[in-house]
């Protein structure tokens, strides 16, 4: 049994159970025990649609006094998505926490809402950060 395989020891003459990796022959074609096949999409399921601000106006106070225009330019970050490392975000469920920096292991959970800085104008950004300012009764230094 053990004729078949190389010494793994020249010297000792100890011989392995186990061929090397080398001596094992390739198969052709595929196995078929690897092989996994992913969909884009599940038939008869549609692609969940984009949030925007506008959509969830009415869950948020930090949302009550914007233009609807502006709530329709800001895009939530959707269900499931990783948050960038270092990216700045804004979470319209904790308006304590104001705008954060992502430390890239953050997952959006369900029905968390998360506006990314990136996704918006800077004009934007600035009304947010004021309208939480005004929801925590926080003071913000203006900088010209």
């Amino acid at each position: 049994m053990y004729a078949a395989f190389r010494p793994w020891h020249g010297e000792c003459g100890w011989r392995s159970p186990m061929p090397r990796y080398d001596e094992t022959p390739v198969p052709r074609g595929t196995s078929g025990r690897w092989e996994v096949v992913l969909a884009d999409e599940e038939p008869g399921r549609e692609p969940a649609r984009s949030l925007t601000a506008l959509d969830v106006r009415s869950d948020h106070r930090i949302l009550q006094d914007l233009a609807e225009d502006d709530l329709a330019a800001i895009p939530l970050v959707a269900e499931g998505t990783q948050l960038k490392r270092y990216g700045e975000y804004l979470d319209l469920h904790d308006p304590g926490r104001a705008n954060f920096l992502a430390e890239g292991t953050e997952v959006v959970r369900p029905g968390q809402r998360i506006v990314a800085r990136s996704s918006v104008s800077k004009g934007i950004w600035t009304d947010l950060l004021e309208a939480t300012d005004a929801v925590t009764g926080r003071r913000r230094r203006r900088t010209a």
